[in-house]
């Protein structure tokens, strides 16, 4: 059973947290630590063709390694566009942090995020190393999730606890995100803990299928990251029989997961930069799971439906658009369209001299927004995740460098 925690309460018996400042009050470096030599990580990237540097690097000590133990993370410099420099950099941090915690060099990962294509100050962190690591506390995981922040409004948490094999597994993550946002794993980062005891094989394969209708369904603005990353490290603590195929076990952790993914992806969205509203797109009767796909964040990722939630508009109109310009195949005279339960277009045909079309009008007062489209086509479906365009979001985003 899945049950959110505060942020005082959060623990993951074996790991400790720590988040500090650089050079300000503001926290920005940060790290997560086990205690256990056995710890397994899995981590996926961005498909952004311009990777940052902690990004090459991370994928390159997974590749040479599955024992992970450490993660280091630093914000307001995403080291990233900076070329063989900026790599060099990425190496030296991890090379004094596993000097600090007596580890491999490949018992760790890194991230970054910031601004684009500013040499990252690594004798800055270095220097930082020694006062990140005796901080470190079983009690500070909001301590990490505030150091990794950029133009997020509060960190964001979410923790449950469940049973594998008879025994008590804990589940813990962090997520960072406001802008830049696009599936393909959205400036995000999010980090999870947890004690399960699970192959490195098997804890790969149960990210990468808890994140496909999570953190890769989600979408600000259509800007996929240079640095997009999400990590997980598991230690076994827990000494639940170690899933080593996909067994019950294996599905009941990989539905937890994706469980905790959800809302860690909700939350971000609900936190995007200059959001009002939290925008759910739900495609569903297509002819393949592709066409669902691709309608659903053609809708979610246009401006025109984003500014007009934002402006509580019925303007239905931009969402048939939107629909439309996905090319996917779809019929106008089968589309259905649904704003907050409320049914607007049947068959081709608006619906908007109604009484049920006025409560739709009325309901986008609300912040959560559900827009339901059946294409009725097929049997397949998607679900997106995205928010409105304020004017807010402009002046955040016109002022990020200054």
């Amino acid at each position: 059973m899945t049950v959110s925690k505060t942020q005082e309460t959060i623990r993951v018996p074996g790991f400790t947290f720590a988040g500090i400042p650089l050079a300000n009050e503001r926290k920005n470096l940060g790290l997560i630590f086990s205690e256990v030599p056995e710890t397994v990580g899995a981590a996926l990237f961005t498909r952004n063709d311009f990777k940052a540097a902690p990004v090459l690097l991370s994928q390159r000590l997974e590749a040479e390694d599955s024992v992970k133990r450490a993660i280091v993370v630093n914000s307001g410099n995403a080291n990233a566009f900076t070329g063989q420099q900026g790599l060099a950099r990425a190496e030296a941090v991890v090379q004094s942090l596993g000097q600090q915690l007596k580890l491999q060099d490949t018992a760790c990962y890194i991230a970054s995020t910031g601004v684009i294509g500013r040499q990252m100050d690594q004798d800055a962190i270095r220097d930082k190393l020694p006062d990140l690591v005796s901080s470190l506390g079983e009690d500070k995981f909001s301590d990490f999730a505030e150091a990794i922040l950029t133009t997020d409004t509060r960190p964001k948490i979410e923790a449950s606890c469940f049973k594998l094999g008879g025994k008590d597994v804990s589940l813990a993550g962090c997520i960072k995100g406001a802008g830049m946002i696009m599936p393909d794993l959205a400036t995000m980062l999010c980090f999870v803990v947890t004690d399960a005891s699970i192959t490195d094989i098997l804890l790969k394969k149960a990210l990468r299928t808890a994140a496909g209708h999570t953190l890769n369904s989600i979408t600000v603005d259509g800007d996929t990251s240079t640095n997009d990353s999400v990590f997980i490290l598991s230690n076994g603590l827990a000494k639940n029989p170690c899933i080593e195929k996909e067994n019950q076990d294996y599905f009941v952790f990989v539905s937890e997961l994706e469980q905790l993914l959800e809302k860690l992806s909700k939350a971000l969205i609900s936190e995007a930069e200059g959001a009002t509203k939290l925008l759910t797109i739900e495609v569903r009767k297509a002819k393949d799971a592709e066409t669902a796909r691709a309608v659903a964040l053609s809708v979610a990722n246009s401006p025109l439906v984003k500014t007009a939630f934002f402006g509580e508009q019925l303007n239905w109109g931009r969402l048939v658009m939107a629909v439309g310009k996905a090319q996917t195949g779809a019929e106008a005279a089968l589309l259905d369209l649904y704003v907050n339960g409320v049914k607007i277009v049947e068959q081709g045909e608006p619906l908007d001299h109604t009484a049920g079309y006025r409560e739709a009008e009325a309901s986008l007062k609300k912040k959560d927004q559900h827009v339901h489209i059946d294409l009725n086509q097929g049997l397949n479906k998607h679900k997106v995740y995205t928010c409105d365009y304020s004017l807010e979001y402009v002046k955040i985003n016109a002022n990020y460098i200054s």
